[in-house]
Parts: structure tokens; C-alpha cells; sequence
């Protein structure tokens, strides 16, 4: 039975004395914002809703669909396979705790007049509550938009830190990042008995009060970066992180700092940790990096009174696309411990390492 002869039969159910009918078509059933209106005889109607939809299929021939594209986009396309030897594989490009995520605004008023667009509030990375940006458009145009500020980030440096560590933003402001990573005897297998992925960590704080420019030198609003400066925050590195190595007891609960002092100190974020004075301790080690006092009113502790359930061990898979997937562990339970110190400087492409382990590696 042809597209016609299916919405012919449709209407002639039921009876009606009117001599023409008026219907709402929803060619997309994916989006409620696109409902059309045909009206006329049942028969015009049967009629001119196959050319209706054909010509609806030829205007959106090139259309992408937004939640579609988002899913893949989201997990950092999983089922694309070939990516031998590339530099975005799913596990470091798309870590779990960090993807990007984001919340549709819509108007709640009953009867509300449709647009054709969507106003979004867009997270570059789900963990930073903080840093958000508002965007809208078309589907098409909302794409572009979250590419753009994925891969330009409106900063003339290469490097992008994540979080609210990069807000002020980066430039001129030297930033020391500090990695952690799980143990290999502590990996967790999965159901099936197969390893899971390493956990990692990462922090970072902010070198208030230097510059890598001469011009904010020059302005007197920071003194330039020395190389007596970089070799002291190193070896304080080693002395609150790296001699005996520090172990960030991971967990579901979040510890977050932050604030005007917290700001000014170069310091303001979260960390998922097992209690808050595990959390607290973290924070304070990177403030003794540059002699800082913590600001005590800074510290939020919260949890989830549900979080085995919120967060599971071992998720189950799910499917997608008439495949299984592997879900990841969400806010991992893990013990991670201090590996390295890097310094980023916005004048240079690459960070300068400062430590390994726990020696001091930076070459003056």
C-alpha cells in the first residue's frame, strides 16, 4: 500500500460532515518543534502529502541531525575503528569523567509557539559545573559552533587546560599540571576477565603573579617568569608529591575549592575523592607549591546518598546502533599515584617537564 493510499484510509476513518479535513503532520518524528499543517479534501490531502513529503526528504537531503551526531560525538565516535596510530584514540580523547555534555533550554509554557532552532548550554568537560557557554542555531549550526570552540578554543596558544584552571584565561599566566596514574597490579578486570583501563587523574594550578610576556612585565602586573622560579615549584613538587609519592585516593564524592581567594591563589576546582579531608589534603599539597594558605571557607564537600547505584563498578553494557557497547566506569573507585609535573607556558607548543617520579627533571 502506497504513502497515499495509507493516509487516504486514515482519513476516511471515523465519520466527519465537513467537506474537507484539517491535519498536523510531523515528518520527523525525532522533532517535536517541526509540525506542519495540510488541509483540503481527504483526497487532496492523501494527495498532496506524498508530494509533501518528498519534497520535505529533498530539503533535508544534507540535513544532520543533532542528537544523532551528538551521540558519537559525545563518546568520541567508538564506531569508527580504523585509528591505527592516531592521537585521538577513545580512551585519552574521550575520558569518562571529562566529556563534553550538554542541556537543552526549552519553554516549559503549555502551547508554546515552535522554533527552528534549539538554544543549548553546552559543557566542554561535564565535570567543570563552572564553565559552560551558551549557544544557538540549527542543528547544522550548533555542530559547527562546538567544533569550533573544541579545536580553536578562542586562545591563540596551542594548549588548552581543562576545568576552571584556565579561567582568567591562560595566557600569560604559566600553569603547572600534575598527572597521576593507577598502578598496574591495581587495575580492575571485568566481568569477563579482561582488564579494564588504567585510571588517571590530573590536576592543575595556575602561577599567579608570573608571565611568560613582556608586556604585562613591562604594565607591572606580574614579573617574568626565572629559572630559579621553575626549579623551586619543582622541588617543592617532589617534596609534597613525589618523595614519598602521594596516592589520590579516588571515589565518588566531590571536593570542590574555590572562591575570590581560591581565584587569586590560581587554584579553583574539584576532585572526586573517598572524604572531604582526603580532598582537602590534595588541594592544600598544591598550594604549598607556592606557599599559599588555604582559604578554609573555600572547601564544598558533596555526595550522592545513592552513589552505588549512581555510579556501579561494573555498568551495564547497552546498545546502540543494533550493537553492544562496553559502559565505562563512572567515577571510578581507584587508587592513583603522583607520575609527573609539567609546566605550560602560552609562549611555547609544548609543556616543560619539571618531574618524574620523584626527581626533578627540568634543565635550566
Amino acid at each position: 500500500m502506497s504513502f497515499e493510499e495509507k493516509l487516504l484510509e486514515r482519513l476516511q476513518t471515523g465519520s466527519n460532515k465537513w467537506p474537507y479535513r484539517v491535519i498536523q503532520a510531523k515528518p520527523d518524528k525525532k522533532n517535536d518543534y517541526e509540525i506542519y499543517t495540510l488541509s483540503g479534501r481527504e483526497e487532496d490531502i492523501a494527495a498532496n502529502g506524498s508530494l509533501f513529503l518528498a519534497l520535505y526528504d529533498l530539503a533535508n537531503r544534507d540535513r544532520i541531525d543533532f542528537v544523532d551526531w551528538w551521540e558519537q560525538w559525545e563518546t568520541g565516535f567508538p564506531l569508527l575503528s580504523e585509528r591505527i596510530e592516531t592521537n585521538y584514540s577513545v580512551n585519552t580523547w574521550r575520558k569518562t569523567d571529562n566529556r563534553p555534555r550538554y542541556r537543552e533550554w526549552k519553554n516549559p509554557t503549555a502551547g508554546a509557539a515552535k522554533t527552528n532552532y534549539r538554544v543549548i548550554e553546552y559543557w566542554r568537560d561535564r565535570s567543570n559545573e563552572g564553565e559552560s557557554i551558551i549557544l544557538a542555531g540549527n542543528d547544522s549550526q550548533l555542530i559547527n559552533h562546538i567544533i569550533q570552540i573544541e579545536y580553536e578554543g578562542g586562545q591563540n596558544n596551542a594548549t588548552i587546560l581543562n576545568g576552571k584552571n584556565s579561567k582568567p584565561p591562560l595566557k600569560g599566566w604559566p600553569a603547572i599540571t600534575l598527572n597521576f596514574i593507577q598502578p598496574n597490579e591495581q587495575i580492575r578486570k571485568k566481568l569477563n576477565g579482561s582488564p579494564r583501563g588504567r585510571v588517571t587523574g590530573e590536576k592543575t594550578i595556575r602561577c599567579v603573579g608570573y608571565t611568560d610576556d613582556r608586556r604585562i612585565v613591562d604594565l607591572g602586573l606580574a614579573q617574568l617568569i626565572k629559572n630559579s622560579d621553575i626549579r623551586q615549584w619543582a622541588n617543592q613538587i617532589v617534596l609534597e608529591f613525589g618523595s614519598p609519592a602521594y596516592r589520590w585516593q579516588k571515589g565518588r564524592e566531590c571536593l570542590s575549592y574555590s572562591g575570590q581567594i581560591a581565584r587569586l591563589q590560581g587554584l579553583e576546582g574539584y576532585a572526586f575523592v573517598r572524604s572531604a579531608q582526603q580532598g582537602k589534603d590534595l588541594f592544600m599539597r598544591l598550594l604549598k607549591i607556592f606557599n599559599f594558605t588555604p582559604d578554609r571557607f573555600g572547601f564544598r564537600y558533596s555526595g550522592n546518598e545513592e552513589a552505588e547505584e549512581a555510579y556501579p563498578p561494573d555498568p551495564p553494557n547497552f546498545q546502540l546502533l543494533g550493537k553492544d557497547w562496553e559502559a565505562e566506569t563512572e567515577r571510578p573507585v581507584a587508587e592513583v599515584v603522583f607520575e609527573s609535573a609539567v609546566l605550560y607556558l602560552p609562549k611555547l607548543r609544548s609543556p616543560i617537564p619539571l618531574v618524574k617520579g620523584s626527581k626533578v627533571v627540568y634543565q635550566s
